[in-house]
């Protein structure tokens, strides 16, 4: 697969998360020093694993319980390994823990960002940060996320327009 045809591609996962008010893109955060283990169900059966320095980026949705399903496909990247990735030949059941997986913010400009009480811009702000920020998800509900930071310090939700789960480049 080319890059243009990767980058494309990931684009359109984006586009695709953006529309579909249920589903996120997301890139590998497991900080262990371990592989990121892929489980057949939330608790389940191992049934891959996934090293976080090959930049793999995908689509989730569904989340139970702290789980999320992988629903798009999975992503490496393209200075490594253009080709796509896929678990034993679909990525369909397979789920991941939420505080392995995230997402950047997208305020490039030191835009400053808000992670409300609740899913609304008139709700209440809980935490308001100019950085790019680090942040795992939790929820997903009509163009908002619900998150937690990296650090484990604050929780709230955020418009999704304000989130990059692409680990190569930035979402401009």
């Amino acid at each position: 697969m080319s890059y243009k045809k990767f980058f494309l591609a990931v684009m359109l996962a984006t586009l695709t998360a953006m529309v579909n008010a249920q589903s996120v893109s997301v890139y590998i955060t497991d900080n262990s020093g371990t592989s990121t283990n892929v489980r057949n169900a939330p608790k389940g059966k191992v049934v891959a694993k996934l090293n976080a320095n090959n930049g793999i980026m995908f689509e989730v949705e569904s989340p139970r319980n702290g789980w999320w399903k992988i629903s798009g496909g999975v992503y490496t990247d393209p200075e490594k390994d253009m080709d796509e990735f896929r678990l034993k030949g679909s990525t369909t059941g397979y789920w991941v823990h939420y505080s392995v997986i995230g997402f950047s913010t997208s305020n490039y400009g030191g835009q400053t960002l808000h992670l409300r009480q609740s899913p609304s811009a008139k709700a209440r702000s809980v935490f308001s940060f100019k950085t790019e920020t680090q942040l795992h998800p939790l929820e997903v509900r009509n163009g908002w996320v619900k998150v937690v930071t990296d650090d484990g310090k604050h929780t709230g939700w955020i418009e999704d327009q304000w989130i990059c789960g692409n680990s190569v480049t930035n979402c401009c």
